[in-house]
């Protein structure tokens, strides 16, 4: 289905716990600085609610946002109502130029995942080593976690907690059984 491979990039708590549904609920500069860097040059999809909690365009990056709502719209995103013109406005963006990355990235919320997650090629996660609490906080979508597996050539890398900052630690996973696509 997709040209290019899908990943999800996800920063998510022990119980899968990514937001309340307005906001993260941790703050880490290094993780926010990681995500930076491993979205730049590709096109994000990511729902409405997840472009209203940032605010903003993104700048370096293709914004595309796939939402129920027809009259919705933001400066700086590409509007899409089905999976199909997500797919098709990433593909275009990253054909229109030569040096961008050849990687499309699922960017959330919970909804977001939910659909793409049969598609993905990988999931870039930052675990969280805590639990928050579950009422009105949205959620990583269950998986049948036996078909992902931590990718070997990816290092998988811990940080202790500091102050107010939890312990999180790097992980990729990517499927035991190839996506469909």
């Amino acid at each position: 289905m997709a040209k290019y491979p899908l990943v999800a990039v996800v920063a998510m708590a022990k119980n899968r716990v990514i937001g309340d549904g307005k906001k993260l609920l941790w703050h880490i500069p290094d993780e926010l600085k990681r995500t930076k860097m491993r979205t730049m040059g590709r096109p994000l999809i990511m729902g409405r609610q997840t472009f209203d909690s940032i605010g903003c365009a993104l700048p370096g990056r293709a914004n595309i946002v796939l939402t129920r709502r027809q009259d919705w719209q933001a400066e700086g995103v590409e509007v899409v109502h089905t999976i199909e013109d997500a797919l098709t406005t990433a593909e275009a963006w990253i054909d229109a130029e030569t040096e961008r990355e050849k990687e499309i990235i699922i960017f959330g919320g919970a909804e977001i995942y939910r659909l793409f997650l049969p598609m993905l090629r990988a999931i870039d996660a930052t675990l969280i080593e805590a639990t928050y609490p579950s009422n009105n906080a949205t959620h990583f979508p269950e998986s049948d976690w036996g078909r992902w597996t931590e990718d070997p050539a990816y290092p998988s890398t811990r940080t202790e907690a500091q102050g107010t900052t939890p312990a999180y630690r790097y992980v990729r996973y990517v499927p035991s059984i190839q996506p469909r696509q």
